[in-house]
């Protein structure tokens, strides 16, 4: 077999292969086998045809499948043989056949690229806080109590800051009803009814609740609002509105008391306990996100201290992958398509480099893991698989055959990967 192997760039090569007829002619003979067992000639019962017969009638479709077949087992073979690290599929380019002669063709692989690695032991890494004070856990317990708490209503009064102001609104801009400028979507930043308000700083809009302070049940007020240059609606980017605003009710929070009777209810432990648990959930969280801080210093230090190219399609593949994440994730949280579409190009550009970022750290952990053999097993990553199925609230093995089929194996054993080569570099590294 005839190899000519040319590089296209650093990530990609190009590989051309000829294929000497004497192989072919056996590939021939292979599927015309295959086909005088199962052709069905008339006159001739199943698989008793002269091969003769089967060769001339089929000849079309026994070409095509001595391709199919012959053309991805010799990329295997020249793959392995050249020792190429391949990380995409071949494109197969300039594919030439000819009855009794050999058969030729080209493809583009890409490889992973080749690089030194920078120093990776002995890093320096700034500690991160994971102290808990009184005053933190006070915090969660504030935030719990208000999680808690009830709206009631209160004596007849100006709205101050922090109350709850129920309101109905409506607004212009530039001579117009803002309805008509923003898409159907966005409606209920023109106007609404019955819309709860917290007053406090840039709360809704841009210094829209400091000017509704002073308003009394039943009174109406304007209030001017000029839109950033950035904001979410081109459409009013950069202009000014006045809403005509109604106060309906005012509401203040009314925490529960905090005391054994509610920690009871709510933890079944009485208060010393609960105050015990929320500083215990704190310094787990603390120490948690501590060492996600000292990690994240750890990726920055490291891929600042290496440089390569990166194979096109695996970028391309994760910049999609992330973009549709950032798109699922912002859906659910309520963000309607048309907004989405209008930041289109920035969510691509930061999803390209976010990408870039991923896919240069994964291959850079992969050659710390050979160096430092470090590997992941069948029971993590049966383990991690299992923790999927159940957020996924699917069969173990509904999941299996899923992530099997897509591919997706592969991208969660690369990051069970990932997190064990953290580990060991933040095992190694200088905390000071």
């Amino acid at each position: 077999m005839n190899v000519t192997v040319e590089e296209v760039s650093p990530c990609r090569k190009r590989l051309k292969i000829e294929i000497p007829p004497n192989r072919v002619t056996e590939a021939i003979d292979r599927v015309t086998d295959e086909y005088q067992k199962v052709a069905k000639i008339p006159g001739f019962r199943p698989g008793k045809a002269p091969r003769a017969v089967i060769a001339k009638k089929f000849s079309k479709d026994i070409e095509s499948e001595m391709q199919r077949t012959l053309v991805p087992e010799t990329c295997r073979e020249v793959i392995k043989d050249k020792k190429l690290n391949v990380v995409s599929r071949p494109e197969i380019e300039d594919l030439k056949y000819q009855p009794g002669l050999s058969l030729s063709f080209s493809t583009v692989v890409e490889l992973a690229p080749e690089f030194k690695l920078p120093e990776y032991k002995g890093l320096v890494v700034k500690k991160a806080d994971k102290d808990v004070t009184d005053e933190d856990v006070q915090k969660a317990i504030d935030n719990i109590l208000d999680q808690h708490a009830e709206f009631v209503d209160v004596d007849p009064r100006p709205l101050v800051k922090d109350d709850f102001a129920v309101i109905n609104y409506s607004a212009i801009c530039e001579g117009k009803g803002l309805k008509e400028l923003l898409p159907p979507a966005a409606e209920s930043l023109a106007e609404s009814t019955d819309f709860w308000l917290w007053i406090k700083d840039e709360a809704f809009l841009p210094k829209f609740a400091d000017q509704c302070i002073g308003l009394n049940v039943g009174e109406r007020r304007d209030v001017n609002v000029e839109f950033p240059a950035d904001f979410r609606h081109a459409e009013v980017a950069g202009k000014k509105a006045t809403y005509t605003v109604e106060l309906k009710q005012i509401k203040a929070r009314k925490r529960p008391e905090l005391n054994d009777a509610f920690t009871q209810d709510l933890a079944k432990i009485n208060l010393d306990e609960f105050r015990t648990k929320v500083r215990e959930n704190l310094v787990e969280q603390k120490k948690q996100a501590a060492e996600r801080d000292e990690k994240g210093q750890l990726v920055e230090k490291l891929l600042s201290g290496v440089s390569f190219d990166l194979p096109p399609s695996v970028v391309a593949d994760e910049t999609n992958q992330t973009v549709y994440d950032i798109v699922s994730e912002n859906q659910a949280r309520g963000i309607p398509v048309s907004m989405l579409e209008e930041k289109k190009a920035e969510i691509y550009a930061n999803a390209t480099k976010t990408a870039q970022e991923k896919v240069k750290l994964t291959f850079v952990a992969r050659k710390i893991a050979d160096e430092e053999k470090i590997t992941v097993t069948q029971d993590e990553l049966f383990g991690r698989l299992q923790f999927l199925a159940q957020q996924q609230q699917m069969p173990i093995e509904q999941l299996i055959k899923t992530v099997s089929e897509n591919g997706a194996i592969a991208n969660i054993e690369d990051r069970l990967l990932l997190g064990k080569v953290l580990d060991f570099l933040l095992q190694n590294a200088k905390v000071e």
